[in-house]
């Protein structure tokens, strides 16, 4: 049985929005990079149950 990943995204003022929940961790880690693409913020993929983050990607300046 595979794990779910909840994946969020971090803005500025450390407020945090949801934004996908993806079963397996190869991908959830192919949406959390998919996600990281389409802003400039600070996006990571957890595990809610353990608390365990699998992946932390900090985007570029370059989003969009």
């Amino acid at each position: 049985m595979q794990n779910e990943f909840d994946l969020f995204e971090t803005f500025p003022d450390h407020s945090l929005v949801w934004r996908s929940c993806v079963r397996g961790t190869e991908p959830a880690l192919a949406k959390l990079e998919a996600i990281s693409k389409l802003t400039t913020n600070e996006c990571f993929a957890i595990h809610i149950d353990t608390k365990t983050i699998i992946g932390k990607v900090q985007a570029s300046s370059t989003a969009g």
